[in-house]
């Protein structure tokens, strides 16, 4: 703060300069005329097919932020100057008496008669083509180069000034527009919004009607392929005679086995049955050859074992419909059973005989031939039936085999059809129920129409004033503080303590921003702290008169002979006996109240004088005062330690040192050095006399 008060003339000269000016170039600056307009989105909190909207922040910032930069798009803006060029020309077609009026008149001075004559048609709709095509045809036509200049209607710059944004956290977007005319305002709002409906409405839904015919495409590709399978399937079923693969390949099976069972059974019985025959054969004797070669009997034979064969099939057939016997069957049976009885007849007239060779009636061993004869004559055709019939399944079995690898690959691949085309079916009805929940949030309302303003808006006048002070203000603010932050001089006796690393005996005022009452009491006391430190330095023992006090400064031209000057003048004031020697090389001419003598630094530095020596060959030589017991304090004023020889004699004979430093300039490693190798030189304490301190630092010390 005190900083910045030592500069307050230029931090009140500079803002006040800089409003001055902005009010001078600003103050005839257009009218600027704003309409609005606020749009309902239903984003946060509207309702859908699946109920309430749920709150999302992340989703529903970048819903509002999508929409946004929709408005601001350059290809809803150049929309907009589209429709707006359009409908004025189309206006001023109609209404010719409109060219005298903004922006009419500039519409005429932007656009060649012809060239309004060839865009204009018998409607708006047929107008608005007409642009778009002739702005879009090359990079030179006058539309194009109209919509890329400033101008403030139609150009794209002047729609820069159309602005979007979400109020508060609700589901409202406000839409705001500055023109230079109210009309224009308005209706350049409004192309605005119905443009940003339109995309908004047309990119949303175009999202979801691409996405739903890409599924309907897959449903249509995943349809084919299942009618493709099930067709594939139905032939192969079709041209194999297959109805159910598994239950017919099972029923082949266990039929087969059941009639290998029964084949197995009937060949035991025929087996017997033959035995039987031939036992009864050898019984009968010759008279078996006689009655077999009987022609009736032989055609009675062949008759019965061809009804047993059809008794056989027809057994063996309806087992295998599980059914009870039929018609057919029981005829068949019925006809056997009488062929039987004929050929028991024919044999019964045939053979006379009562008796047989071991005494058995002859009777009786034809009835047993006939038995058997029948019994094997019935055996036999089942065995030829059934043998048959089981080479039949073993070739049905071999068949209805490979099948079965066939039809299963045939399933496998008809119900990876059918899965595909059931998730490309969900997948499109998701997809149409998102389109359709797309159409029913992406309906954006109107809340408020865009309005006619009836005024302008506070003029920017005052806020480039203010804006303009303020920016002066802080940058010199900014200014002042960085210098002073980055000011790497000593200012303060703290920081001069800090780096230079000797005690500080006082500070000497800025004579320039000092007031001179403030600086003539400030420097009364500092000269009074230093004499008293003097004389504090003189009275300690041991005790040496005179007292010799050196005054040094590492550069030329650092107060150093103002320091010594007005020491000697207090000490002399204050009844202190001081003498003081000043190099020859100072051309300082004032007349002083205290003995003052001028020496020969490099004389003095060649010769290796002691104080005597120095006192003696001074100018002017007032050699009794100085060797006079009267004399206390001896002040000698050496030259720049960093620009002219030292004398050492005198340099050893110091009791105390003071050094100048200005406190306008940094301390650097060179003057850190040059101290140092002073002090090496002397045994005498040095301590700082900083000059050109800030008005408030001068009560550190």
């Amino acid at each position: 703060m005190r900083l910045l008060a030592r500069h307050w003339i230029v931090l009140l000269l500079v803002p006040l300069v800089l409003g001055v000016s902005a009010y001078f170039f600003s103050r005839r600056l257009p009218k600027v005329y704003s309409s609005d307009t606020t749009i309902y989105t239903g984003i946060a909190s509207g309702y859908t097919l699946a109920g309430n909207a749920e709150a999302d922040y992340n989703a529903t910032n970048n819903a509002f932020d999508n929409l946004i930069n929709l408005l601001t798009a350059r290809s809803t803006k150049e929309e907009v100057s589209y429709r707006l060029l359009a409908n004025h020309l189309f206006e001023l077609s109609q209404q010719p008496t409109l060219g005298n009026t903004l922006p009419y008149s500039t519409l005429r001075e932007s656009l060649p008669a012809g060239v309004r004559q060839q865009l204009l048609g018998s409607t708006k709709d047929i107008t608005l083509d007409s642009v778009r095509h002739y702005a879009k045809a090359n990079t030179t036509n006058p539309i194009y180069q109209l919509l890329n200049s400033a101008d403030p209607t139609y150009s794209l710059a002047a729609l820069q000034h159309l602005s979007a944004a979400r109020i508060g956290q609700s589901d409202l977007v406000r839409l705001e527009y500055e023109s230079y005319n109210p009309e224009i305002c308005r209706s350049t709002l409004e192309l605005a919004t119905s443009v940003f409906l339109d995309q908004s409405r047309n990119l949303r839904e175009g999202q979801t009607a691409s996405v739903v015919q890409y599924y309907e495409k897959e449903v249509a590709r995943a349809k084919e392929r299942v009618s493709k399978a099930e067709n594939a399937n139905l032939a192969f079923n079709r041209d194999n005679n297959i109805v159910n693969y598994d239950v017919q390949s099972n029923n082949i099976a266990t039929t087969k086995e059941a009639l290998a069972g029964e084949l197995t059974q009937v060949s035991q019985q025929y087996a017997g049955a033959t035995a039987i025959l031939q036992a009864v054969n050898q019984k009968l004797g010759k008279k078996e050859s006689s009655l077999l070669s009987s022609r009736q009997v032989l055609e009675q034979r062949q008759k019965l074992s061809r009804l047993n064969s059809a008794i056989a099939d027809e057994q063996l057939f309806n087992q295998q419909k599980e059914g009870g016997p039929s018609a057919k069957l029981k005829e068949l049976q019925a006809e056997a059973d009488r062929t039987a009885q004929a050929i028991q007849g024919n044999v019964d007239s045939y053979y006379a005989q009562s008796n047989s060779t071991e005494g058995i009636p002859n009777k009786e061993m034809l009835t047993e031939w006939v038995q058997a004869m029948t019994q094997v004559e019935s055996n036999r055709a089942k065995l030829s039936v059934m043998r048959k019939r089981l080479a039949e399944f073993d070739h049905e079995y071999q068949r209805m085999a490979p099948l079965g690898a066939t039809l299963q690959s045939l399933k496998r691949e008809t119900d990876l059809a059918e899965k595909e085309y059931m998730a490309a079916l969900t997948s499109l009805n998701a997809s149409k129920a998102s389109m359709q929940n797309t159409q029913l949030t992406s309906k954006l309302k109107i809340v408020d129409a865009p309005n006619m303003p009836t005024s302008p808006k506070n003029g920017k006048l005052l806020p480039i004033v203010l804006l303009s002070s303020m920016g002066g203000f802080v940058f010199v603010a900014g200014l002042v503080l960085g210098l002073g932050l980055l000011d790497k001089s000593l200012k303060t006796p703290a920081a001069a303590a800090r780096q230079i690393g000797l005690p500080i005996a006082g500070v000497l005022l800025d004579t320039h921003a000092t007031p001179p009452k403030l600086l003539q009491a400030s420097q009364q006391r500092s000269l009074d702290q230093l004499v008293r430190h003097i004389l504090l330095q003189a009275n300690t023992p041991p005790i040496s008169s005179p007292f010799v006090v050196g005054v040094l400064s590492v550069q030329h031209q650092e107060s150093k002979t103002t320091l010594c000057q007005a020491l000697a003048q207090r000490c002399h004031q204050m009844g202190v006996q001081t003498l003081a020697l000043y190099p020859d090389t100072n051309d300082t001419s004032e007349t002083l109240e205290s003995p003052s003598l001028f020496y020969s630094a490099e004389v003095a530095a060649a010769r290796g004088w002691l104080l005597d020596e120095l006192i003696q060959n001074a100018v002017p030589k007032h050699m009794e005062e100085a060797s006079s017991p009267q004399v206390q304090v001896v002040l000698v004023e050496f030259p720049a330690l960093r620009e002219s020889i030292l004398p050492v004699g005198i340099l050893r004979q110091l009791s105390f040192i003071f050094l100048a430093v200005p406190a306008n300039r940094p301390w650097r490693l060179t003057d850190h050095q040059t101290v140092e190798r002073l002090r090496a030189a002397t045994t005498a304490p040095v301590e700082v006399v900083l000059f050109g301190v800030a008005p408030q630092h001068d009560d550190e010390v």
